[in-house]
């Protein structure tokens, strides 16, 4: 398997052969070439080619961007406005939120939430509600690191 090379001139054609074949610089490519489908997986951007999806765990990817709420989220000891984070719909119920996953403050999941913002919020519990990780009563405890808006702390309900 070839690699892109680390310096000199990149070729976009090269970069969908690596991609389609792992083989950059050789192999037949129908254009158009879209980086989006490169990237993403498919073509639904156009490409002449369907390509397989890279880096799936990695961010912005998947290209997924369907969304849901985790409402009435508060900061350090319920410092702060309530507020809602939103997570990739692919997770499901809130209630399966845990160490890895990531929290955004947008719902077009492009701004990770901030550690400094939500270091170690806490939710109100209502049993049986798909936006709510705790039950009734309970406040679920969190930690979410630095800008990256990983859950890197899960502390549980109380």
């Amino acid at each position: 398997m070839a690699t892109v090379p680390a310096s000199g001139i990149l070729s976009m054609q090269s970069m969908a052969q690596e991609a389609l074949y792992g083989t950059y610089g050789s192999g037949t490519i129908t254009g158009p070439i879209s980086l989006y489908d490169m990237t993403n997986g498919g073509n639904t951007n156009g490409s002449g080619n369907s390509y397989p999806a890279v880096n799936q765990a990695c961010l912005p990817n998947p290209a997924n961007r369907s969304y849901n709420e985790l409402p009435l989220v508060r900061g350090a000891m319920g410092t702060g406005p309530p507020t809602t984070l939103y997570y990739n719909s692919s997770i499901g119920d809130a209630s399966n939120l845990t160490v890895g996953d990531y929290l955004y403050t947008d719902s077009s999941l492009t701004t990770p939430a901030s550690g400094a913002d939500f270091y170690a919020s806490n939710q109100a519990g209502d049993t049986g509600n798909s936006e709510r990780h705790c039950n009734t009563g309970d406040d679920w405890y969190f930690n979410v690191t630095g800008v990256l808006g990983l859950i890197d702390g899960d502390y549980g309900c109380s």
